[in-house]
């Protein structure tokens, strides 16, 4: 027993040096709860895995946090649910929702629906009426796509459609060539912000290329490491266009007892001069993706800006003023268990927003100097040296035990 419990020991200093990033924590102003914001480079740090994260301060001492994904606090303080009058469903042809429009959506041009997870692609009409009897056309034959999120078991998906006046609005899903989706509800943004708060992910390169013998334009994207992407957005100089694009990440699979690596569609989405042509999907992680512009017989086109967009997560904590705080990345952690979650403030979303600067890799040296006693190659190697005088001295106990048996 006294050897594994010495051979654990060298286990456990061994793998113990986990610490790899650090950062400065911006000094709040108040005492209290504060929302700090987790940059890109802590999130790629991490691997998304926000259990490795610790917040300490200037004494080492352990800071409680929580990990706030921002979602329904973004959709609690902005989203109105409209009441659905009337919904029917046609076996093979089409589902249909009438909505009741309230006089503070007047003149709205988009709605946000609540749908469950599917892997589907659904066609939709979305028409206007003043009375529910007669009705006219406002968006025909547009396609909603990446209707999954991994971390709910419902998307949300906002349409857009010329502004209008109408009582009641009807929204029509074309079912002949799927089955129905589940439409769980629909609502309407309050204020201009109408998209989920997000980050400029600044630190992809990208180039394009003309493939011309398949009419299609392609953008490569190239990042140092992993990052989590959400969306993007584009700018572009033509007047008028409507364009299929999509994106390609590059995925590992088993055939035949062997690897393989092959391009892996993750989203597809329609470039249209009509819309804002902002786009979120289903988030991925990569260092370096593809997105392919199919031109048709069209010329390609003139792109001014594009953007690449991570939505924002925070960790919610507990400080002091003036106080100083870091935040580590280390491997060797586990899931914190902290008390902290049962005395959260109810409205998350009015926290004052904090940032992390100075986001570095610790060199050896620092490592060093950020570890205990314990975790240091001194106390490594005094505990292999005993453990192994140990081991012998048990070893030729045993010897000494058998030659006197013989």
């Amino acid at each position: 027993m006294k050897i594994k419990l010495l051979i654990s020991i060298c286990f456990i200093s061994i793998f113990g040096f986990g610490q790899s990033h650090k950062g400065a924590i911006e000094k709040v102003q108040k005492k209290g709860f504060h929302r700090i914001l987790i940059a890109p480079k802590v999130r790629s740090a991490s691997n998304e895995n926000f259990d490795l994260l610790r917040i300490y301060d200037e004494s080492k001492k352990e800071i409680p946090f929580v990990v706030d994904f921002n979602k329904d606090n973004f959709f609690s303080n902005r989203y109105c649910q409209l009441k659905i009058s009337e919904q029917k469903q046609y076996k093979d042809s089409v589902s249909f929702y009438i909505i009741n429009v309230v006089e503070n959506m007047k003149y709205c041009s988009e709605l946000s629906l609540k749908i469950a997870n599917t892997g589907l692609n659904k066609e939709y009409n979305i028409s206007g009426s003043d009375d529910g009897i007669h009705w006219f056309g406002l968006v025909m034959n547009s396609i909603l796509y990446d209707l999954n999120d991994f971390q709910n078991t419902y998307v949300r998906k906002t349409v857009s459609f010329p502004n209008n006046s109408y009582k009641f609005l009807k929204i029509e899903f074309i079912d002949k060539n799927s089955m129905p989706i589940n439409l769980l509800e629909v609502g309407y943004f309050i204020g201009e912000e109408k998209t989920e708060p997000t980050t400029l992910l600044e630190v992809f390169k990208h180039k394009l290329i003309e493939d011309k013998t398949n009419k299609k334009t392609i953008i490569k994207f190239s990042a140092d490491n992993l990052y989590s992407i959400d969306g993007i957005a584009f700018n572009f100089k033509n007047p008028r266009f409507f364009r299929k694009a999509s994106v390609f990440i590059n995925e590992t699979r088993k055939v035949k007892k062997r690897s393989e690596i092959y391009r892996k569609s993750v989203a597809t989405f329609n470039l249209d001069s009509n819309t804002a042509n902002n786009f979120k999907w289903e988030s991925f992680q990569a260092k370096d993706f593809e997105i392919e512009i199919d031109n048709l017989d069209n010329e390609p086109l003139e792109i001014n800006e594009i953007k690449l967009l991570q939505n924002q997560v925070f960790l919610i904590a507990d400080l002091d003023l003036n106080k100083n705080y870091q935040i580590v990345v280390d491997s060797t952690l586990s899931k914190p268990q902290y008390d902290l979650v049962k005395f959260l403030p109810n409205d998350l979303a009015q926290l004052e927003t904090i940032r992390i600067s100075d986001f570095e890799k610790l060199s050896s040296d620092k490592i060093l100097k950020a570890q205990h006693f314990w975790q240091t190659k001194w106390f490594l190697w005094t505990v292999i040296i005993l453990a192994g005088l140990l081991i012998g001295y048990f070893a030729l106990g045993l010897l000494n035990d058998v030659e006197k048996k013989d």
